[in-house]
């Protein structure tokens, strides 16, 4: 592991948005439609985010055609030291709880509700 690579790493999860959706992820995996959800984002912003969280190796996305599920990329030592501490300080508060609570029911739901905010039709 080298300077610049901790560096963005820690970068990556220090942005706000980028702190949500890492506390959210690390609740349950997620599609983006969830964090769009919960976080109430545009998707192209929360794609963004994403996008740099997946590049620093934070996240990692898992195809399911046609889309992606998102969760946390096992970390070393060192980086997953530096990531509980984050994600413990961070659920200190109020609104990280609630989004963490969110995620975990999301992450409840059916694929289909939870992609497309449509529940299933129970009959």
């Amino acid at each position: 592991m080298t300077a610049s690579a901790t560096a963005a790493f820690i970068a990556a999860i220090a942005e706000p948005t980028r702190l949500r959706i890492v506390s959210c992820v690390a609740a349950a995996p997620l599609f983006v439609s969830d964090l769009v959800a919960i976080l109430r984002l545009p998707q192209p912003t929360v794609s963004r985010h994403l996008r740099v969280l997946r590049d620093a190796g934070v996240l990692r996305d898992l195809p399911i055609p046609p889309h992606a599920i998102y969760s946390l990329v096992p970390q070393a030592p060192p980086r997953q030291r530096v990531l509980r501490a984050v994600l413990d300080a961070a659920l200190s508060e109020a609104a990280f709880r609630t989004e963490r609570d969110a995620a975990l029911a999301r992450s409840r739901g059916s694929e289909r509700a939870r992609v497309t905010g449509v529940e299933a039709d129970v009959g």
